[in-house]
């Protein structure tokens, strides 16, 4: 099998978001690297997880200067005891939040060290974090719980510091017009009690808070299908598909996202494919 080129992506555009005016800049949304994952059957040609990982950066790299993005959010599961032997490799910077697969003490603090320019709240150590960047506020929220567990949760005995809802509604406040928000678990749209997504009141909750403050876009994984997209009130919310392996056999890809006059345009890219689809 061969390695999909950057002359050969899958391109589909998914939307145009109008904003008040903020720099030109582009972003990538990379959803469950799962660094750790061997080659999986079918995609064998591309690697382990974390060979995944890095070929989507190298994607990212041989795009033209104009497409190249300032940095990726990184969606969770990341698995770092497996980056970190190549995070030297890493060449585009890095703003990742846990996902389920970060949900002990432990690989919490291994992963903020991988990243160690974020994760932090008034100077101190923390599973959740904001920056800004060209006039946007990006709110990287942690919502994976404890155990593993595969419902999301915004309060945990393992998410530290406690407060984090509070601090999640002042970070869409904040004075910055333009907001984005990032986590692994997606809420559910409808607020259901409803596997793979939020809890049914931190759904609830955070939907509302949405229409409220009405961020620019939010970005979840954790759900491994093929990227879709829908809305919360003005807000823009995408649920991406994992450039590690995902259901069905549906190729893996990432989200390239552009800031320009005024709009934010996403469009999906695919960098392999399963062989029986070819």
């Amino acid at each position: 099998m061969r390695t999909v080129l950057i002359v050969s992506i899958a391109v589909t555009m998914f939307a145009s978001v109008t904003l008040s005016a903020a720099e030109t800049f582009c972003f990538t949304v990379v959803a469950d690297p799962h660094c750790a994952d061997a080659a999986t059957k079918g995609i064998e040609a591309y690697g382990s997880g974390v060979d995944r990982f890095l070929k989507t950066i190298k994607t990212m790299e041989a795009m033209p200067a104009e497409d190249k993005p300032d940095f990726i959010v990184l969606l969770g599961d990341v698995h770092p005891d497996a980056l970190k032997p190549r995070i030297a490799e890493v060449t585009i910077p890095v703003h990742a939040t846990p996902g389920n697969h970060e949900s002990s003490a432990a690989k919490r603090v291994l992963l903020r060290s991988l990243f160690p320019a974020d994760f932090k709240v008034n100077e101190k150590p923390s599973d959740y974090y904001s920056f800004v960047h060209k006039g946007v506020r990006f709110i990287a929220m942690c919502d994976a719980g404890a155990g593993g567990d595969h419902i999301g949760h915004l309060c945990s005995e393992v998410t530290e510091p406690p407060g984090q809802c509070e601090w999640i509604e002042g970070e869409l406040r904040a004075m910055e017009p333009l907001k984005v928000v990032f986590a692994h678990i997606p809420a559910e749209p409808d607020g259901q009690d409803r596997d793979m997504h939020l809890s049914r009141n931190d759904s609830r909750w955070f939907n509302a808070l949405v229409k409220e403050t009405q961020p620019l876009a939010a970005f979840f994984g954790h759900l491994h299908h093929p990227t879709s997209s829908y809305t919360v009130g003005r807000t823009q919310v995408f649920q991406v598909r994992s450039c590690c392996w995902n259901f069905e056999k549906a190729p893996i890809g990432f989200l390239h996202c552009r800031v320009k006059d005024g709009e934010l345009r996403t469009r999906e890219i695919l960098t392999g494919e399963y062989a029986e689809t070819r």
